[in-house]
């Protein structure tokens, strides 16, 4: 059972893989609630799902957003309805077989376990005035990006950017004051960037080049990417972050500086069909298919005709078109 939004292409790609290996899946959208029919039996394991009733053997949360739900009421009737679809998929992900839910860790909580594993981090603080920054980080350049995240959701399927920038530090008299809390890091010269995904283990990798942070979102087009085979320090940072952090799955952003992988964040949702299209390959998108194929198979009862022999849903997909 995925739990996320309806245009997440992430899933859509999983979803066919599932399918094509004769797996099914079953999808709750956030922005699609008004009309499901839904009743979970705890005693049976069962949920029934627009009048089909279904026994989880895997659930993973990702993008599903209670602010995705469409205002219908009072403001009092809005909050609970989305408090109450949030405990829903809560519950979903606590009790129905093995669940894959994202930890999100705030970024200052990442950066110190990073500094605990002795993995490489910017000088950073969070401040309501940019300007004071620059009497605590080094250089004469530095970042500025959003505390919660990229995104604003004001109105339900409407998102607003608030993208990373970079910049000379301002004086201590410029800018409105006092700002939202933000963060403030130094800049970091690099040889490379890398986005990194960690799915149950499995590390992919991918090398991005591109001329502002927020070119993926603004300006695609001034944006290349490559797969690549991430250095083992990078492989063991991500390994050790993904344990310290107990994440199945997360997409981590690194700087090589002279071969040395300096952290920067990682998001438990971040998408991956972006950087694959752009590269032209699928490493993580069959990545997560077979993790999921594996984890569901591992816990179908024996009375369902369970294949015990292993399944490599690459060799499977080798004699398949996708």
């Amino acid at each position: 059972m995925l739990l996320s939004r309806s245009c997440d292409a992430e899933l859509d790609a999983v979803e066919g893989l599932l399918a094509a290996a004769g797996i099914r899946s079953a999808r709750l959208n956030a922005d699609e609630l008004g009309a499901v029919d839904l009743l979970i039996d705890p005693a049976r394991r069962a949920v029934r799902l627009n009048g089909t009733w279904l026994w989880p053997t895997v659930t993973w949360s990702r993008h599903f957003s209670v602010q995705a739900i469409e205002r219908a009421g009072s403001p009092a009737r809005d909050l609970f309805l989305r408090d109450s679809w949030q405990a829903v998929a809560d519950q979903l992900s606590a009790v129905y077989g093995t669940s894959i839910r994202p930890r999100h860790a705030g970024p200052l909580e990442q950066l110190l376990l990073a500094e605990r594993h002795q993995i490489a981090v910017p000088r950073t603080v969070i401040t309501t005035d940019p300007g004071q920054a620059r009497s605590i980080l080094r250089g004469s350049r530095m970042v500025v990006k959003a505390l919660p995240g990229h995104f604003v959701e004001a109105t339900p399927g409407r998102l607003t950017g608030v993208f990373p920038a970079i910049g000379r530090p301002p004086g201590p008299d410029t800018g409105p004051r006092p700002s939202p809390p933000l963060i403030v890091q130094e800049f970091v010269e690099h040889d490379a960037e890398l986005r990194v995904y960690y799915v149950a283990g499995q590390v992919r990798g991918f090398e991005v080049s591109k001329d502002t942070p927020a070119d993926p979102w603004l300006a695609e087009d001034r944006v290349s990417v490559r797969s690549v085979d991430p250095p083992p320090q990078v492989v063991t940072a991500t390994r050790l972050l993904a344990g310290a952090m107990q994440l199945s799955y997360g997409a981590f952003d690194f700087l090589l500086r002279a071969d040395v992988p300096v952290f920067l964040e990682v998001n438990p949702d971040g998408d991956w069909r972006w950087f694959e299209i752009k590269a032209g390959v699928a490493p993580v998108t069959l990545a997560v298919a077979q993790i999921l194929c594996d984890l569901h198979r591992d816990l179908l009862p024996a009375s369902a005709g369970r294949d015990t022999g292993s399944f490599e849903l690459l060799t499977f997909l080798s004699r398949t078109s996708y």
